[in-house]
């Protein structure tokens, strides 16, 4: 009788050093922004302003636009990501980078983008007071939300029972049908998807960093990213369900189980 041996060493190493990203605190609302090139309707300031109904857009149709943001001290950062877009429509690519002191450094590239699919970046914790968006497009562009800050960096991916927003619609349908049950029309209401995602034993010690001021972003109305792995392309963009925004629940003297609830665009 042969026996078959399957090596799933890499797959689990790969797996236990997976983690989600959540992304909530930004700098550029303290930033000084120039070259942006705005045209009059579509101001750079609607990429801060925490809504989806506003978006920057360039004066430009098509060509390239460099933005610089500078602080007026030191900040750390660890990730970029943006939203709201129309990328694949306008052609767009481009780069952030980010001069740690040395010089600028490029620490996210995009390029073949989905429409409005959000776009996360993790680099890591730099030192920095100025960073420098590239953007090419090909033909008008908007995007609605920038952010780029510290990110929560979960020490692994959620528990078993995650609904992942890619698979997780929450649009509402109506359907007419006659009195002979002949299917007339149907009608679809797009409201978005929905990420699930529970954390079991996370240490209070990590949740006293950073729990109370993601609270008050969630309860100001104000929307976050979430990439559930930092392995796979999946983001999900929206509003954190204030009336499910959990409180972490304890489990040990030193640990608290945590639930998230975010509706959005993916």
């Amino acid at each position: 009788m042969a026996v078959i041996v399957v090596d799933t060493t890499a797959a689990t190493t790969t797996a236990s050093t997976d983690r989600s990203i959540i992304g909530f605190d930004s700098i550029l609302p303290i930033s000084t922004v120039s070259g942006e090139n705005a045209d009059t309707l579509n101001p750079f300031s609607n990429c801060l302003d925490y809504r989806d109904n506003t978006k920057y857009s360039p004066a430009i149709t098509s060509g390239t636009i460099v933005i610089t943001f500078a602080q007026p001290s030191t900040q750390t950062i660890d990730y970029f990501a943006f939203a709201i877009h129309n990328s694949q429509n306008a052609g767009l690519t481009g780069t952030y980078e980010v001069d740690g002191g040395t010089g600028y450094s490029v620490v996210a590239e995009f390029a073949s983008l989905t429409n409005n699919k959000p776009f996360v970046k993790y680099f890591g914790s730099i030192s920095t007071v100025r960073q420098r968006l590239t953007l090419n497009f090909t033909s008008k562009l908007y995007i609605g939300t920038i952010y780029t800050g510290v990110a929560v960096v979960m020490d692994r991916t959620p528990s078993l029972g995650f609904q992942p927003a890619k698979y997780a619609s929450l649009d509402t349908v109506e359907q007419a049908t006659t009195q002979g049950n002949n299917f007339i029309i149907g009608r679809r209401e797009k409201k978005g998807n929905q990420a699930k995602a529970t954390f079991r034993y996370v240490r209070f010690d990590d949740l006293d960093t950073w729990y109370n001021d993601f609270a008050n972003h969630v309860l100001d109305s104000k929307p976050v990213f979430f990439k559930w792995s930092e392995i796979k392309d999946q983001a999900v963009y929206g509003l954190q369900n204030y009336k499910a925004l959990t409180k972490p629940t304890y489990v040990t003297s030193n640990h608290a189980d945590l639930s998230l609830e975010i509706n959005g665009y993916v």
